[in-house]
């Protein structure tokens, strides 16, 4: 009979951790969700760090840098021109999401990573050690806007020096 309470004792014991194991595996599961790729939903807008401070930079001979998705759809302005695609398939790997991406000429990957300060970090240049910074089109009016003077491109430029 003692031998008996010492098992059944022994089972409530194991049951009750198994079951608060679970409950923090459970919980800690939810804290850290999974990168989804509607996450990246909407218009993101290059950084450049200016001065130590991050701010949208507008080039006088170029837009800025922007990355929209829509649906399984992809634009990118590269300042000049803008590639679209078809996201093909999309995986999460360490937290960063790769988007295999064909744009009727060729597939590209392009991989994208949430930074700590909350800002999008991605990788849109094969050759690109470093990622560039964007910003979500919600919080875009939290950076202040710099404009590069005409006259540091071109030479008959009618815009007046402040």
């Amino acid at each position: 009979m003692r031998l008996l309470t010492v098992v059944m004792f022994s089972l409530l014991i194991a049951c009750t951790s198994k079951t608060n194991l679970n409950n923090e595996v459970d919980s800690v599961a939810e804290t850290i969700s999974p990168f989804k790729l509607s996450d990246l939903t909407g218009t993101w807008h290059m950084l450049t760090l200016e001065d130590n401070e991050w701010v949208l930079f507008t080039a006088c001979d170029a837009d800025n840098t922007t990355v929209t998705i829509k649906g399984d759809s992809i634009i990118i302005g590269w300042g000049q021109d803008a590639t679209g695609g078809k996201i093909e398939s999309w995986s999460v790997e360490n937290n960063k999401i790769s988007l295999v991406v064909n744009d009727s000429y060729q597939t590209n990957v392009y991989q994208a990573l949430n930074s700590d300060d909350g800002l999008m970090q991605w990788w849109l240049w094969e050759d690109s050690e470093e990622p560039a910074y964007f910003v979500h089109d919600r919080d875009k009016s939290t950076y202040p806007i710099i404009k590069q003077p005409c006259k540091e491109c071109w030479e008959d430029c009618d815009e007046e020096v402040k």
